[in-house]
């Protein structure tokens, strides 16, 4: 039985929007690893160079979640680009601000908002 992808994905333009469906306790590392490569892929497309998190659906980040996310929003830096992450519950966005991911990125209260902020960033 094929397990449920951790992320869901989809492209608006520029930018690449990535939602954690489910935490990665319970999912092999190896299919684990498959989706974090074909994301870091999507991030290699051309015309791709800004990442917004969105954490509306995921009810725990684990280590193996929280790494993924910060390597690509490395990956959207290094391509020119930018990072943000949106749509937290009360109780992650204090979790996230605890591991000072908002140090790394902004925070936007909802999606819209995120991606239109990414896109204002840069030229």
């Amino acid at each position: 039985m094929r397990s449920q992808r951790v992320f869901q994905y989809e492209r608006q333009q520029d930018t690449l929007i990535v939602t954690p469906a489910r935490d990665s306790l319970d999912v092999m590392e190896s299919d684990l690893r498959r989706e974090v490569e074909a994301l870091h892929k999507l991030m290699d497309t051309p015309g791709v160079k800004n990442l917004v998190i969105d954490v509306g659906d995921a009810p725990h980040l684990g280590s193996l979640i929280i790494g993924a996310l910060m390597a690509l929003c490395k990956k959207a830096d290094d391509r020119g680009g930018t990072s943000a992450f949106c749509n937290a519950s009360e109780g992650m966005l204090d979790m996230l601000q605890i591991m000072k991911i908002d140090s790394v990125m902004p925070y936007y209260p909802s999606l819209q908002e995120a991606v239109d902020a990414v896109h204002r960033s840069r030229p």
